[in-house]
């Protein structure tokens, strides 16, 4: 940041430029890519990008934090004074749209003086193509995309899913269950169970991970083939916790704008369905609906109906009712002893 010392030179300097009767295009966003420093937390960089009439970028920067006007206010004036290589000469425009009212605010008092219009535009299409095209070359991590994007999944649904997911992250699951734990959870309006075994307990990934089919529990733990077979063969839902960069940008900035919950920075949830080449998609809506009742009916059960005796967690059989977003349900959830889970028959 220049003294003001340098900073009333800079003025004079631009003040003294010939005016060109052209626009320039100014923003200041939260980029869709990660910063990942070695020794401290990734983050999301906000990218300030000027760009002339012709889509030449003037000035671009990449900031830890929003730049307040007075910072912009100065990179303007560095770009009219010093334009970036193949933009052109120095110069002044006669107008800078840009898509933030309240930098518009700000500036307007400062460019009048320069006799520059400021111009508030709610969207800079040419700002947008060369920042995707920014974004493509510097991003290095692709997340899942977003959970907003499934049809008939609302805000409100999401929202109450991100605080149940928040608190059974706080509620540590894992430090009581581990694989031979394994639920069976109905939850309406499905008719047959779902089969749930808890993560975590060997202090590598957290979560919860969902089996459609009895079987399918049964073959994680008899089938002689590997995991990586297994996932071809197989699929199923998981709930898992990560940092920010596995969770799609769609559903980063939903998070923001709604205020939705995070138990900690290291447990971002993560929902998904695993394919065949032991990646990621997204989940069904019906997934999403199971898992809304399936958690609040364990995190009910936790609280309220988990007896340990002797370091053992006791089978358990009940019906619990459970706030959902479309309404109260009532959710069979049954802790079932191992062995039980390799019995023929189907009364499991």
């Amino acid at each position: 940041m220049a003294s003001q010392r340098q900073l009333e030179r800079l003025l004079k300097q631009v003040h003294r430029l010939n005016q060109r009767d052209e626009y320039w295009a100014a923003t200041s966003r939260l980029a869709r890519m990660w910063i990942t420093p070695k020794h401290a937390p990734p983050y999301r960089p906000y990218v300030t990008l000027l760009l002339s009439q012709q889509g030449k970028i003037l000035s671009s920067r990449v900031l830890e934090h929003p730049p307040a006007a007075h910072t912009l206010f100065e990179e303007l004036l560095r770009a009219m004074r010093r334009p970036a290589l193949g933009a052109g000469r120095a110069r002044r425009p006669t107008r800078i749209y840009l898509d933030n009212a309240e930098d518009v605010a700000a500036l307007t008092p400062l460019l009048e003086a320069l006799t520059i219009q400021c111009v508030y535009r709610h969207t800079l299409s040419m700002a947008d193509e060369v920042m995707v095209e920014m974004e493509t070359q510097m991003g290095t991590y692709e997340p899942l995309p977003g959970l907003v994007s499934i049809p008939s999944v609302t805000p409100q649904m999401l929202g109450h899913l991100y605080q149940l997911a928040a608190q059974f992250s706080q509620a540590t699951p894992w430090s009581w269950f581990h694989d031979h734990h394994p639920f069976a959870i109905a939850c309406p309006p499905e008719d047959t169970p779902r089969y749930a075994v808890v993560m975590g307990s060997g202090g590598e990934v957290f979560g919860l991970a969902v089996y459609d089919q009895l079987e399918d529990l049964r073959s994680m733990f008899t089938s002689p083939v590997s995991p990586r077979q297994m996932a071809k063969m197989r699929t199923w839902f998981v709930l898992f916790f990560a940092a920010a960069p596995a969770v799609s940008f769609d559903d980063l900035d939903a998070m923001a704008v709604n205020d939705w919950p995070v138990a900690a920075p290291h447990a971002y949830p993560v929902f998904g369905r695993t394919t065949p080449d032991q990646a990621l998609a997204l989940p069904a809506t019906s997934d999403l609906l199971w898992m809304e009742g399936a958690l609040g009916a364990l995190l009910a059960y936790m609280d309220e109906h988990m007896e340990v005796y002797q370091g053992e967690v006791q089978p358990a059989d009940l019906t619990v009712s459970v706030p959902r977003v479309g309404g109260e349900a009532h959710v069979h959830l049954r802790l079932l002893e191992f062995d039980a889970i390799f019995r023929e028959d189907h009364g499991v």
